[in-house]
C-alpha cells in the first residue's frame, strides 16, 4: 500500500467574539516575540480595532501591505526581510491573496505563520497551499507546503461586516469541494473501499455542501445586515474549515478538477478579472456537472445562484458566448495537459469542453426563462 499523509488542520483554531483580544497570550504560548504583518489596507483597517494594542500598534516599519496578486516576486521579497530582520511569525491579515503570501513568506523563511481572515471567500486560512498568479493576474500554479499553518483565529463580526460578495465567492469556491471531490475519488478509487483518511475528506465535502445548501440564504442576509448569526457561523466554518479539511485529509483526491481548471482558463479573459476566485469557480462547478452529464443537479445549483447571486453564465461574467475567439482561449488554458480537470474519469478535449460550456448557457438559460 501507498504511504498517506494527512495534513488535516492548523495546529491551532479558534474562532468567536474576541478571540483575537488572545493573540498576545498564543503568541507567548508559542514563543514568538518578533511579528511582521502582512495585509491589505482593509483587512488591516477592518480588523485593526479587534487587534490587542501592542498588536495594533506595531510598526509601519513590520507591515507589508499587500497589492495585487500572490507572485513569487512578492514572496520571495517579503521572506528575504523576514529573514533579515530575524522575525519569528508573519500574522497574516485578509482574504487569499494576503493569507497565502503569508504562509508562503513564513515558510520559506523557516517560520511561523498566524492567519487571520477578513473575509470568508476561501479556505486559505486553513490550507497549507499557496495559489500563485503572474503579474497580470493569469494563474500559473500552486504549491502544497510541508508544514500545516501555526494557528488561525477568526473574529466572525470582522466577516460580518466585510463586503458581501466576498462571503458569496466563498460558497461557490466551497460548494466546488464537495463537487470535485466527488469527481476525483469516482476516478481514483473505482470500485474500492475508501481508506479511513478519505472518508473523513468525504465527510468534510458532504458537510461543505448540506451547510451551504441549508444555511447560505440566511448567512448572506445576516451578514449584507452586518449581524453575526448562528446560520453565518456555521457558513463561515464550512468555508474555512470543512473546506479545508476537505483537501487536507483527502490530499490529491480532495483538491480540483474540472470546476478549478474552467477557473484558471476563465483567467485568460480580460472581461473576467473583476470577478472573484470562488464566482469563478462557481461557474465552473455547473461546466463541470455539465461534462459529467448530470443535468438535474446543474439545475438545482442554478436555481441556488439565483438566490446567492452568483454567476449562472458566461454574459453573468461579462464574456460574450458569441466571441469565439476568446471561448477558444478559455478552453485552451482549460485543458492544458497540466490541469487538473484531466484527474476525472472522463475523456476531456477542447471540443467536449466547449461542449458543456454551450450546455450551460442552454439549460441555466431555460431554467431563467
Amino acid at each position: 500500500m501507498s504511504i498517506t499523509l494527512v495534513k488535516g488542520a492548523p495546529g491551532h483554531y479558534r474562532i468567536g467574539e474576541g478571540v483575537l483580544k488572545e493573540l498576545e497570550i498564543l503568541l507567548s504560548e508559542l514563543k514568538v516575540q518578533k511579528v511582521h504583518i502582512v495585509c491589505g489596507n482593509k483587512s488591516w483597517n477592518a480588523v485593526h480595532p479587534y487587534l490587542p494594542e501592542t498588536i495594533a500598534k506595531t510598526s509601519s516599519s513590520n507591515i507589508t501591505f499587500i497589492k495585487g496578486h500572490c507572485t513569487l516576486q512578492k514572496v520571495e521579497t517579503i521572506s528575504d526581510q523576514l529573514v533579515a530582520n530575524s522575525i519569528d511569525a508573519v500574522i497574516g491579515i485578509g482574504g487569499g491573496t494576503a493569507l497565502d503570501i503569508a504562509k508562503a513568506s513564513a515558510i520559506k523563511a523557516g517560520i511561523k505563520s498566524i492567519l487571520i481572515p477578513s473575509i470568508a471567500s476561501t479556505c486559505a486560512a486553513w490550507t497549507p497551499l499557496s495559489v500563485f498568479y503572474d503579474h497580470n493576474g493569469v494563474f500559473t500554479h500552486y504549491t502544497e507546503f510541508p508544514l500545516a499553518n501555526t494557528l488561525v483565529l477568526i473574529e466572525p463580526a470582522v466577516i460580518a461586516k466585510a463586503p458581501i460578495k466576498y462571503l458569496r465567492a466563498g460558497i461557490g469556491d466551497t460548494l466546488a469541494k464537495f463537487y470535485e471531490a466527488d469527481a476525483l475519488i469516482s476516478s481514483f478509487f473505482k470500485n474500492q473501499e475508501l481508506p479511513v483518511w478519505l472518508k473523513v475528506s468525504q465527510l468534510s465535502a458532504s458537510i461543505c455542501r448540506d451547510v451551504l445548501l441549508k444555511d447560505a440564504t440566511t448567512a448572506i442576509q445576516s451578514a449584507s445586515e452586518g449581524i453575526v448569526s448562528d446560520a453565518l457561523i456555521r457558513v463561515i466554518e464550512a468555508i474555512i474549515m470543512t473546506g479545508g479539511m476537505v483537501g487536507g485529509f483527502g490530499g490529491k483526491a480532495g483538491r480540483v478538477a474540472g470546476a478549478h481548471s474552467v477557473h484558471n482558463g476563465l483567467t485568460e479573459a480580460n472581461e473576467a478579472r473583476n470577478f472573484l476566485h470562488g464566482e469563478l469557480v462557481a461557474y465552473g462547478i455547473l461546466v463541470q456537472l455539465a461534462l459529467e452529464n448530470k443535468k438535474q443537479e446543474l439545475l438545482r445549483l442554478s436555481s441556488y445562484y439565483h438566490e446567492w447571486g452568483l454567476p449562472v453564465s458566461l454574459a453573468d461574467l461579462t464574456i460574450n458566448p458569441e466571441n469565439h475567439t476568446l471561448l477558444e482561449k478559455i478552453i485552451r488554458k482549460a485543458t492544458l495537459p497540466q490541469e487538473s480537470i484531466h484527474f476525472m474519469d472522463i475523456n476531456i478535449s477542447e471540443d467536449a469542453l466547449l461542449s458543456a460550456i454551450r450546455n450551460v448557457e442552454d439549460l441555466t438559460f431555460t431554467k431563467i426563462d
